[in-house]
């Protein structure tokens, strides 16, 4: 179990650094300590200089103030010896290096006991001089020492106090920033990870959502969905992730539920030649006019399913683009005519009424027999839902720069709910009524696709009391002359 559990953790830490999100985190660190090691290096070679000559201040403050204590001493008379002993005091505590000297600069007093009896140089004696003398000699000394003061009667000091420190040490001052710099360096890139961190993980955290999401669809689960936050680029590409999402997962309800009515719409027909072609082979039918009415059945049911599996491939060559639409110049007029002869014919022997209410007068560009299929697949099916009595009204307007075309059908009505459909294929508002009497629900969908190719749309509307109206609409290309009516605006058949 031990084992086991090393393993996942083992696992897990491996899947972790080789993640985009570890990736952006060593980049982000790689980055701030890159800027954190060039902005400290700047403020060094800023500082550095400038701690120098604060370093140098406060030695030569030191050494004024030490030579005014040897110079008070000289005054009131000490020896030396007690001169001398004040110096190592100062230097013990102050850990400075001290030099007494007399006034041609041989050294009485060295701190650290090398260049007792040497001569060191000396500043100038002259009045209104500078208020401290700073000087490197050959050993890469710096050597400090307070403006000679004038005793009473114009005497020079006896005495002269000179700081002695190493270059290095005064070059070496910016060291003192050192610990705060670090202390700075270190809360700064701690903050700095902690930001990256939060950084990463609001853009990682999308990133595996959708990689979990995408997987998931990989599976078969199409129904995927993830949060938005915000509106930088991960945000849109979250939303067009779940826009793509509800599209593949329409497409796959659409192809489940398109081979489940090609299933049920070719089951019935296939059923009866099945049954009827058995009952030949078995003897059941008898007599002539029992094989004719069995071969009748079969040959209707045959050119059902032909229709069935022609409108199958002719939606599915123009969805694909397959079929060329003809651009030329296509008389409303001429198509609502004949969609009225067709109409009329179709009518005879029925009672339902046929109208023309209105011509467009206008021309659109297009494919002239695609368009008129339109008009035949409306008006088909406006027939075969228009009960006895109903009528059945075309109209051809110019709104704007449109043309509308109307077929519109008393009697039936379409709920709400399924009105956004009822383009779909094999769609059935009354699935009741449902069947081969009623059609497979392919023409509208051919209707759409055809008015969608020439740049147009179509849009339904139903209402429980006046029926059921399409709507198509196209651009319009030019206004003819209005063709005047060959047919009476209603006729009852």
């Amino acid at each position: 179990m031990t084992r086991l559990r090393a393993t996942r953790r083992w696992a897990r830490l491996s899947a972790f650094v080789g993640s985009l999100r570890f990736k952006l985190i060593g980049s982000y660190v790689a980055l701030i300590f890159l800027a954190l090691f060039l902005a400290g290096s700047a403020i060094v070679v800023l500082l550095r200089s400038y701690q120098q000559q604060i370093r140098l201040d406060q030695l030569a403050q030191l050494s004024t103030s030490v030579g005014f204590v040897v110079l008070q001493a000289d005054r009131q008379g000490a020896p030396l010896a007690a001169i001398q002993q004040v110096l190592r005091d100062e230097s013990n505590e102050t850990n400075v290096r001290i030099l007494l000297t007399d006034r041609t600069g041989l050294v009485l007093e060295d701190t650290m006991g090398d260049l007792e009896g040497t001569h060191v140089p000396l500043p100038e004696e002259q009045r209104g001089g500078p208020s401290r003398y700073v000087a490197a000699n050959s050993d890469l000394i710096f050597m400090i020492a307070p403006a000679p003061r004038f005793g009473p009667g114009n005497r020079a000091p006896t005495y002269r106090v000179i700081l002695a420190v190493p270059q290095a040490s005064v070059a070496q001052a910016w060291w003192e920033l050192a610990p705060s710099l670090s202390l700075a360096a270190v809360l700064s890139l701690v903050v700095s990870i902690t930001v990256a961190l939060l950084l990463t993980r609001s853009i990682a955290r999308p990133l595996v959502q959708m990689t979990r999401a995408s997987e998931e669809m990989a599976r078969g689960r199409y129904d995927q969905s993830i949060p938005v936050h915000g509106r930088d680029e991960i945000a849109r590409l979250a939303r067009a992730f779940n826009a793509m999402a509800r599209q593949v997962s329409s497409s796959d309800r659409s192809m489940r539920d398109f081979l489940a009515n090609v299933s049920h719409e070719l089951k019935t027909p296939l059923t009866s030649i099945q049954g009827f072609s058995q009952a030949m082979l078995d003897g059941t039918i008898s007599g002539e006019e029992g094989y004719h009415r069995a071969a009748e059945i079969i040959n209707e049911e045959s050119a059902g399913m032909r229709r069935l599996v022609e409108d199958l491939l002719t939606l599915s060559k123009i969805e694909s683009g397959q079929i060329v639409m003809r651009d030329e110049v296509v008389d409303v007029d001429k198509l609502v005519a004949e969609a009225m002869r067709r109409a009329e014919r179709r009518a005879e022997g029925s009672n339902v009424r046929v109208a023309v209410e209105s011509y467009a007068g206008a021309a659109v560009r297009g494919d002239e027999h695609w368009l008129g299929q339109v008009f035949t697949n409306l008006v088909d099916n406006a027939f075969k839902h228009t009960p006895p009595g109903g009528r059945i009204t075309l109209r051809a307007d110019v709104i704007g720069s449109q043309v509308v075309l109307c077929c519109h059908n008393t009697g039936s009505y379409i709920p709400a709910d399924d009105l956004p459909r009822v383009f779909e294929r094999f769609f059935q508002v009354d699935r009741s009524r449902a069947g081969r009497a009623h059609g497979s629900g392919l023409g509208l969908a051919i209707v759409r696709e055809v008015v969608q190719a020439h740049g147009g749309s179509v849009e339904a509307e139903s209402h429980p009391t006046f029926g059921t109206t399409f709507r198509v609409r196209l651009p319009l290309h030019t206004l003819l002359e209005r063709t005047p009516l060959r047919y009476p605006t209603s006729r009852v058949a």
